[in-house]
């Protein structure tokens, strides 16, 4: 119970902040393009149901927050309801006509239904060219460790390799890699890397993964059988390390264990994994000096790809950081702003079809609960970590509502494509059907995710 809890004690205020801040920014993106094209908005609501908190602007516009902070809506002259999909049977006289939705030509409603999502990927965007202009853009290179008898060794590849392309998609650091292993969890893919100059060529077969995280979260993942190449100094330690209560300090370079080299951090785990409850001698260079220690590494309990419980030896130390930052002007900064909003949209959309054709489990379908633990676990991290969370979230908004469904804004670009090909609208009865349709399927994916969602809190 204690999940639940920290549901309502830490992650709820944050879950409110983020929500609230992103549905104004989708909601605000409707309502600028509307005021552009001479539309007029009757209500502006952060949430649905009884207003908290509210005022009229000089256009008349209200401006609310609402009881249920799950969502928000503007409500135009000429609409029925808060959707927005179909006009009200009140007459209206020829000046309000004017200025209503539904009389405005089909180019400027298909803007104002665009601003929504789009003003949520201009703001990811601008986060993030903010953020890759003044800390620089994470960088890895995309130099691999091995690990012995995995789908890299049998694949062909070796430690030190630079992997150049990975399923007909270039590879310019570590962190795309990392981006394959999440979105295909057991397909075969085309890997090209370069080996002592030599451009090589294979096939790579991830095993499927699922693990689970220390906030609970099952992680699921094709597993390459490769980490990244990093120098075996000790960068930290985590809680109980058998390294640190041997002697080991920060900076400490590790040479070899039980004599065997110790040639990159991830080769740590293939020598002390069968010694848990062992002792081992390791050697380490400190301040230019050759030392020895012994050291019983902790047998941690874990589960392998199969799910099945075995026993690790650890030393429970931290590798030290390899991220490096690549900083650029203005328009570098942007350049990699607009990739990194390409990589998680077609990240996403990659995830939900998988989920559609049964290729990825779902229960991956998260709802409200699951955000604001998510939000609570960003928290953790600083502002860094929302922010994070906030680019993250404004990206899915937005090309969540961009789906083809009724009831979200793709739904009613479809309507528009519709009209514009066969050169009238779909008839009120087809919209009405729409509607339903939409709803029953919005309201499904929703029952699914809170039904994952409280599973997940539950554990």
């Amino acid at each position: 119970m204690q999940s639940v809890a920290s549901l309502f004690t830490t992650y709820l205020p944050y879950f409110i902040l983020v929500l609230t801040l992103l549905v104004f920014v989708h909601e605000f993106g409707h309502y600028w393009v509307a005021r552009r094209f001479g539309i007029h908005a009757e209500v502006f609501s952060i949430g649905f149901g009884p207003e908290i908190i509210g005022w009229t602007d000089r256009n008349g516009t209200r401006w609310k927050i609402s009881a249920i902070p799950l969502g928000g809506y503007v409500k135009f002259l000429g609409d029925s309801d808060e959707t927005s999909a179909t006009p009200t049977d009140q007459p209206l006289s020829s000046a309000d006509r004017r200025r209503a939705f539904f009389s405005q030509p089909l180019y400027a409603r298909t803007a104002v239904v665009l601003g929504g999502p789009m003003a949520n990927l201009l703001f990811a965007f601008v986060l993030l060219t903010g953020v890759f202009y003044v800390m620089g853009e994470p960088y890895s290179p995309a130099i691999v460790a091995v690990q012995q008898e995995g789908p890299a060794a049998r694949a062909g590849l070796r430690s030190g390799d630079v992997v150049v392309g990975l399923n007909g998609k270039r590879v310019d650091r570590y962190e795309d890699i990392q981006d394959s292993q999440i979105l295909y969890l057991a397909k075969p893919m085309p890997i090209e890397y370069r080996r002592d100059g030599q451009l090589l060529r294979g096939e790579i077969a991830p095993q499927f993964c699922e693990r689970t995280d220390r906030y609970n979260n099952t992680l699921r993942y094709g597993d390459l059988g490769m980490d990244q190449l990093i120098r075996p100094v000790v960068g930290g330690f985590t809680a109980n390390s058998p390294a640190e209560a041997a002697g080991l300090k920060v900076g400490d370079l590790l040479l070899s264990i039980d004599g065997k080299p110790v040639d990159y951090f991830s080769r740590i785990p293939e020598l002390i994994g069968s010694r848990g409850g062992q002792p081992v001698t390791v050697t380490y260079e400190r301040d230019g000096q050759r030392r020895e220690t012994t050291v019983v590494p902790i047998a941690d309990k874990t589960h392998d790809c199969a799910g099945k419980e075995q026993a690790i030896g650890r030393l429970r130390v931290r590798p030290a950081a390899v991220t490096e930052y690549r900083h650029q002007g203005v328009i570098g900064a942007m350049g990699a702003g607009v990739n990194a909003v390409w990589s998680m949209t077609t990240m996403f959309y990659t995830s939900m079809g998988q989920i559609l054709t049964a290729a990825r489990p779902v229960d991956e379908l998260g709802g409200p609960i699951r955000i604001a633990k998510a939000a609570g676990e960003a928290s953790h991290a600083g502002w860094g970590g929302i922010l994070n969370l906030v680019i993250a979230l404004s990206v899915v908004l937005g090309v969540f509502n961009l789906l083809p469904v009724p009831m979200l804004d793709g739904g009613h670009l479809a309507m528009y494509l519709y009209e514009a090909v066969r050169g009238r609208p779909l008839s009120l009865r087809a919209q009405e059907v729409g509607l339903k349709l939409g709803f029953a399927l919005v309201i499904g994916m929703a029952l699914i995710a809170t039904f994952n969602d409280i599973r997940l809190l539950l554990r």
